[in-house]
């Protein structure tokens, strides 16, 4: 597996505003950290099979 990339900080503001507003409450520095790894992670899962889908073709 390669390593995640670095995403605009747009992206990343997108999905804690989403936690925050379904939690109705700010999200601590720790739950910060882990939800932009687990989204860094998400995103190049989803692009490794995207690519596994492209090359079967």
């Amino acid at each position: 597996m390669n390593k995640p990339f670095e995403y605009p900080e747009m992206y990343y503001n997108e999905v804690i505003y989403f936690l925050e507003t379904k939690w109705k409450r700010r999200l601590s520095d720790h739950e910060r950290r882990v939800l932009i790894e687990g989204y860094r992670f998400g995103r190049l899962v989803e692009a490794e099979n995207e690519i596994k889908i492209l090359s079967v073709k």
